[in-house]
């Protein structure tokens, strides 16, 4: 029995550290050792800004006149459109801005971002490389904050800040709002010590001298290529000055296909990232691990958690917090059943949101170990 409680207490340990003591750690070293702003000089580099897209002809025009409506020089701004086998009218509508600079990298077959992006960035003729996705749109001023950053030679990636614009007012956006600014919390922290663990692919840079081609089966690049730089020693870093805005799901549910992918990839990543969890690397070992490798194990720590605490019922204590795991877990059912019907009471909601996350983490790693994620990737409802 001392080796099931040791289970149980390890497990339910990995998961508060992984959501709770870390990010506490984080801020703790922050106000132990603030990271100093930089100062940079006024400078307009030479940006490719790379967006692969497939089938967003209801989105690509209102994407290209957003960049070029940003007032960043444009004999310094090259936009490439990568379209990765669309079959709509993409195409046509990028053809139509060739005239302003535009160019369009098509190819007749669907295979996958990363093989898009693979094509595409070699192609680009500036330094800095700027991804985003067809359905973002900048603020004013991004790609002037992203681009001063490299003025410190040590960085090679810049990650900005995304910001999600509520889908028609619906709560389950306000949900992954509530998600998305504790990431950033945790992206500002980790950022400011060169460390950033990936990037947002709706809006990040490096320096193209770094790019590197990726096994075709990639499932999130844009989180192993700023791995890759990291590892290679240069800094990836946040700058919350450059602003992206995408709107969310319409649903919780319609986010799932996205989770699931990026649990995968995850998985995946991990086969492919193997120095980096060297702790001899420092802190960005320290933070590879506590913030990916075990979250992403967090859903197998639940189980554990679960069927340990089944086997220790019988002890007063253990009685207690299962009952505490079974009332977690029907606050969470309460929160899908009610998302159904749109109600969102915030409680229930964020048990379901918890949950769920962690359920496409798992099917996640289930499609990992089957090989059954396709790299082609799928957009969720907007």
């Amino acid at each position: 029995m001392i080796l099931i409680k040791v289970l149980f207490w390890l497990s339910v340990f990995l998961v508060v550290y992984a959501y709770i003591l870390y990010p506490l750690l984080l801020i703790l070293l922050d106000r132990l050792n603030p990271v100093r702003e930089p100062i940079f000089a006024s400078r307009m580099p030479g940006v490719s800004v790379v967006i692969a897209a497939y089938n967003e002809e209801k989105h690509i025009a209102a994407r290209i006149e957003n960049l070029l409506e940003l007032g960043y020089p444009r004999e310094n701004l090259e936009i490439i459109i990568a379209s990765d086998g669309s079959d709509d009218k993409t195409n046509e509508i990028v053809r139509s801005y060739e005239a302003q600079g535009v160019k369009l990298f098509a190819h007749p077959e669907r295979r996958g971002k990363v093989n898009a992006l693979n094509e595409a960035v070699p192609r680009a003729s500036h330094a800095i490389v700027v991804f985003s996705d067809a359905t973002t749109l900048f603020e004013k001023d991004v790609l002037k904050n992203l681009t001063r950053n490299f003025q410190n030679e040590k960085v090679g990636c810049v990650c900005g800040l995304l910001r999600f614009v509520t889908a028609g007012g619906t709560r389950s956006g306000e949900l992954e709002g509530v998600y998305w600014r504790f990431e950033t919390m945790l992206k500002r922290l980790e950022g400011g010590r060169g460390a950033l663990l990936g990037a947002t692919g709706a809006i990040f840079a490096i320096r193209k001298e770094l790019f590197i081609k990726l096994p075709s089966n990639t499932i999130i690049e844009d989180f192993v290529l700023p791995m890759k730089i990291l590892e290679r020693g240069y800094q990836v870093i946040f700058e919350p000055e450059a602003v992206a805005l995408e709107e969310t799901a319409k649903r919780i549910v319609h986010e799932k296909a996205r989770r699931i992918r990026i649990g995968a990839g995850g998985f995946q990543a991990l086969s492919l990232l193997g120095p980096m969890l060297n702790p001899a690397r420092g802190f960005p070992a320290l933070a590879f691990w506590s913030h990916k490798v075990i979250r992403w194990c967090v859903p197998f720590f639940m189980m554990t958690a679960g069927l340990t605490n089944l086997i220790l019922i019988h002890e007063p204590l253990y009685f207690i917090l299962f009952l505490l795991q079974c009332l977690f877990y029907l606050m969470a059912l309460v929160g899908q059943a009610l998302s159904w019907t749109h109600i969102y009471l915030k409680t229930f909601s964020l048990c379901y949101y918890f949950v769920s996350m962690n359920v496409a983490l798992f099917l996640g790693f289930m499609r990992f170990v089957t090989d059954t994620q396709k790299v082609a990737w799928d957009r969720a409802e907007r």
